[in-house]
């Protein structure tokens, strides 16, 4: 019965209550807020990073390993949704004649590329000239050699004869810092930058013209698998980084030393770990001195009306009410007052994100 009276004693003097509900539901709905928009930002760091990547891993076959074997190796792994096997041979330099005049370059790298890298890697190879198949050739080796689609270039290889191919188109290649990397290098040894001069031949003409050369200068030919990676991953880029890593190094270890891993995936979301540290820090302090001010003016107001309640405690004891009785009824306003201020709090937060 005193209980009763005491809650409408509360709903006919609703004024503090009130006010101390809009408090804290500020200081919940601040803290909510930010914790929100924290957690969306490092789901859209995660998304950009990845999607940022054109070939996640880049497997480099070990010298003298059949590159056959660790394709098959990289495709059973359960994580890879697709492959592609492309080859990297090293020229002494490459020769256009055009217009009477001869133009040569220096040394420069020729890629074996199956049919359907472009479909399972589309951002790796962007066409700007001529036809998306063919023998390509990339902007600046065009320019270098004055080259146009249907001149004729010539192919320097180490040890053995020049071979002559048509060129059919002009590419770009948009990530060419990671298809040149050095897998396995650590970042102060990679290149300083991509090779300036680089001719993209079909697989099949690419093993044709350098399975030779494999024979007698294994240093100037290598082998790498593409794979792309299931995209199902932690949404925040720490948790995202660790799971990527690791599955990298799981691959590493089925290899036995027969392939390398170039994890591009990891090393976008590397990168991105550190805005995400950036955005907590932003977090605590920015949030905290916020919600800590709303609670602090809250306690202020709700300070005030401590003379009032002695008063209205004093009364309830002078009609019997025990100390539990008092202490059980300052908790259950406590509790109204905190249901109500985080149901609110979040209502404000979900509509603010």
């Amino acid at each position: 019965m005193i209980a009763l009276t005491w809650l409408r004693g509360l709903i006919r003097r609703p004024g503090r209550l009130v006010v101390v509900t809009l408090g804290v539901a500020l200081a919940v709905a601040m803290l909510a807020t930010l914790g929100g928009f924290l957690g969306t930002s490092k789901a859209t760091m995660t998304r950009r990073s990845v999607s940022s990547v054109a070939v996640d891993w880049q497997i480099q076959a070990s010298t003298g390993v059949d590159p056959g074997a660790v394709a098959r190796t990289v495709a059973a792994d359960p994580r890879v949704r697709a492959t592609q096997v492309v080859g990297f041979a090293d020229s002494p330099g490459f020769t256009a004649t055009s217009n009477g005049t001869t133009q040569s370059t220096g040394a420069g790298v020729v890629l074996g590329i199956p049919d359907a890298y472009r479909a399972t890697f589309p951002a790796e190879i962007r066409t700007l000239v001529g036809p998306t198949r063919g023998v390509l050739v990339t902007q600046q080796t065009a320019a270098n050699l004055h080259a146009a689609p249907g001149d004729t270039i010539t192919i320097a290889r180490a040890g053995l004869a020049p071979v002559t191919v048509k060129v059919d188109g002009i590419v770009d290649l948009p990530q060419a810092n990671s298809l040149f990397q050095k897998v396995g290098a650590p970042p102060g040894a990679q290149p300083q930058a991509p090779p300036d001069n680089i001719v993209l031949l079909p697989d099949r003409v690419w093993h044709q013209a350098f399975d030779p050369v494999a024979m007698l200068r294994p240093d100037q030919v290598r082998t790498q698998i593409h794979a792309r990676l299931d995209h199902h991953l932690p949404t925040d880029p720490s948790a995202a980084f660790n799971t990527v890593s690791g599955q990298a190094r799981n691959l590493e270890v089925k290899l036995a030393g027969s392939g390398l891993v170039g994890d591009n995936l990891a090393a976008a979301l590397d990168a991105a770990r550190g805005d995400a540290l950036y955005s907590q820090a932003l977090f605590l302090f920015l949030g905290l001195p916020g919600a800590l001010l709303a609670g602090l003016v809250t306690a202020t107001f709700a300070a005030s009306g401590a003379p009032r309640r002695r008063a209205d405690q004093a009364l309830l004891r002078t009609r019997g009410a025990t100390v539990r009785l008092i202490t059980g009824l300052a908790l259950l306003e406590t509790a109204i007052v905190g249901l109500a201020a985080g149901a609110l709090g979040i209502g404000i937060a979900l509509l603010a994100s």
